[in-house]
């Protein structure tokens, strides 16, 4: 197969619709590494990436970005479906034969050739189970549960919560912040946990803004000693986790999320190999005393 596609010079381009690089704390910096990174390997299976990069607080710029990709010949698509309600309308429209890859988050009912991330239920009894060891004693846990909710913020809480069920003694209360608000909003939500929680021994964070929830227990809180559970080896995060105002951070391996994407799309469309349905990203626990050695 591979020396037809020589033989024809045939090029394959690949089109990736996902959010904005600079968005959560620059998050989605990370999986576009990886896509580099098996673009570069592939260069001579003349394989091509397109992005089409939209706005993850704004349906509009979904839609314009979204046009834009249809109409470019692709061969196939890697699509973060964070946004899931317009990402469920758009896969729709995706024409027939042309496949489409998941990562980070998914679709449960969509006809995706492969999902590329974390099981997002399990990585939420994680952390749960990981706050429950580093308590001391029973008092309140808040859950920071940033917007728009997608299928794998709404599973990490789930999972969380799903835990502390059989928890006796230990209190959960879910703050939802809009992650598309200014800092300023944000903090009135901080500000809101501490006020209403006296007994707070902890937060989760469904996402990568960890290290601002740190940054206010550092500047607000900080005798107070609570334990901070969050996502994602973002610089700032692991500042604070090197720091001490952060316990743990699960990584998604989010650059290795876009390397597989590239290559599962690959195997499938030129390889016309079989892809496994679902590529389970390892639910990494990342300290202060492990950061320096990991390499996701």
């Amino acid at each position: 197969m591979f020396a037809k596609n020589l033989k024809l010079s045939r090029t394959f381009t690949f089109g990736v619709l996902m959010p904005k690089p600079v968005q959560d704390s620059m998050y989605w910096a990370m999986p576009i590494k990886g896509m580099a990174r098996a673009q570069s390997e592939l260069s001579a299976q003349k394989i091509q990436v397109r992005h089409f990069y939209y706005d993850k607080y704004s349906e509009a710029s979904f839609f314009r970005s979204s046009r834009e990709l249809l109409a470019a010949r692709l061969d196939g698509l890697l699509i973060a479906p964070v946004l899931s309600k317009v990402v469920h309308g758009f896969i729709r429209e995706v024409p027939a034969g042309v496949p489409y890859v998941f990562f980070d988050s998914f679709i449960p009912d969509a006809g995706y050739v492969s999902y590329i991330g974390q099981d997002s239920f399990q990585s939420g009894v994680l952390s749960a189970r990981l706050m429950e060891l580093i308590m001391k004693e029973t008092g309140v846990v808040a859950i920071v549960r940033v917007l728009p909710e997608d299928y794998h913020i709404d599973d990490r809480v789930k999972g969380f919560l799903f835990h502390f069920l059989k928890t006796p003694g230990v209190r959960t209360a879910v703050y939802d912040t809009d992650g598309n608000k200014n800092p300023g909003n944000r903090q009135k939500t901080f500000r809101r946990i501490l006020v209403e929680n006296p007994d707070l021994k902890g937060i989760f964070v469904t996402n990568a803004i960890t290290h601002q929830i740190a940054r206010y227990i550092k500047a607000h809180a900080p005798e107070k000693g609570i334990h901070v559970i969050g996502y994602d080896l973002i610089e700032e995060n692991v500042r604070y986790l090197k720091e001490g105002w952060i316990d743990f951070l699960i990584s998604q391996q989010s650059e290795r999320q876009g390397y597989e994407g590239i290559y599962t799309l690959y195997r499938h469309v030129v390889l016309k190999e079989a892809v496994e349905k679902n590529v389970m990203m390892p639910l990494d626990i990342v300290t202060a005393e492990n950061i320096d050695y990991y390499n996701s």
